[in-house]
């Protein structure tokens, strides 16, 4: 869901003026779907003694797409796009751990 925002936000600026809805609606189900895996997070920690950092990891991540949406609805695209960029790669080294980890 996060790399498709880059996708549908491309789509807007190539003059599919549709695909900002869809940008828009979609920011709020990769909210929702982080704060799905912050659960999961706290479910790996108690009772499954992992580690603590994702749970923070997760919650930080949601907080920066809470700023992302709020940049995008004040349209300050300066630092709407690198900050969807950053958590892009946030998202993606977060998942890499996940499922690398043994």
């Amino acid at each position: 869901m996060l790399f498709d925002q880059a996708v549908f936000a491309g789509q807007f600026l190539s003059g599919g003026y549709d695909s900002l809805h869809v940008h828009r609606e979609n920011a709020t189900f990769a909210g929702i779907s982080v704060l799905i895996s912050a659960v999961a997070a706290v479910l790996q920690r108690w009772p499954g003694r992992g580690p603590w950092w994702p749970i923070l990891a997760c919650l930080g991540l949601f907080g920066l797409i809470g700023l992302q949406i709020l940049l995008g609805f004040s349209r300050a695209i300066t630092l709407h796009i690198p900050l969807g960029v950053a958590i892009i790669l946030l998202a993606t080294a977060l998942a890499v751990w996940a499922w690398r980890r043994r």
